[in-house]
Parts: structure tokens; C-alpha cells; sequence
């Protein structure tokens, strides 16, 4: 389970979950029901990794700038992926920096300054992460 700040309440990614690639931008964040999130990191990788859990995006660049262009796409099949696995329309936030999130509602896609943060974050297996912290390490 992830540690707690003596002064604070609550629990923030730990030492583990990030070394998976939670709390890094970008991500995306399903909002599975009020206050209740699943974070699921996005990975660059130029070639198939066993275990790596999230979205894994096969590319060349080291870095997420030079793929943002296919950001949008990216979330948006994942999103029409589960929304069809799950029978249920999903509300998504793809978050590329802690300003800076693209909000996948119905059929927009709406950018805005403000991304999800507090409640509960769990990951892909529904264990819990986080709970009234933000979503990623600065």
C-alpha cells in the first residue's frame, strides 16, 4: 500500500506505483464513479514489453512531446475500447501536465487547465493508489 505524510490525511502514490508509470504525465484517468478514478499510465516503448501495465504506445521518440500529436488518438481508442468492452460511455481525461488536460465526454473532446485530482485512485486492478492526492509527482 502506498505511505502516508504525518501531516497529512490521506494516502500518495508510493515509491512503487510510480516506478509503473503512475503519477507521470501523461495519463489517462477514467472516472468510474463520483470521486472514484482509475489511472492508467501511458508508456513509450519501441518494443513490446511483458508486464507493463497501461497503455503502451510503440514508438521510437523518448519522449511524449515529440508523440503528442497522437495523444488525442491514443485516448480516444482506448476510451471507444472500453466503452465497448464495458457496454457504458465512459468519461476520460487524458492528462498530459498538471495544467493541461484533454476531457473526452460523449463525442467532444474538451481542453481544459483544470485535471481530475483527490478521491480515490485505484489502477487497472482496482487496488487503491491514492485517496485525497493529487494524480501525479511534481
Amino acid at each position: 500500500m502506498s505511505q502516508t505524510d504525518k501531516n497529512d490525511i490521506g494516502i500518495s502514490l508510493s515509491a512503487e506505483d510510480i516506478a509503473k508509470g503512475h503519477g507521470q504525465f501523461p495519463y489517462v484517468i477514467v472516472r468510474m464513479y463520483y470521486a472514484f478514478y482509475m489511472q492508467m499510465p501511458i508508456h513509450f516503448v519501441s518494443e513490446k514489453k511483458e508486464g507493463l501495465k497501461g497503455i503502451k504506445v510503440l514508438t521510437d521518440a523518448e519522449n511524449f512531446i515529440e508523440n503528442f500529436p497522437y495523444l488525442i488518438e491514443v485516448a480516444s481508442n482506448y476510451k471507444r475500447d472500453l466503452d465497448a468492452k464495458n457496454n457504458l460511455n465512459h468519461r476520460l481525461c487524458l492528462v498530459v501536465g498538471k495544467d493541461q488536460a484533454y476531457y473526452f465526454e460523449e463525442d467532444e473532446i474538451r481542453f481544459n487547465t483544470s485535471i481530475p485530482t483527490g478521491g480515490v485512485l485505484v489502477n487497472s486492478e482496482q487496488q487503491i493508489i491514492a485517496m485525497a492526492h493529487d494524480h501525479f509527482i511534481q
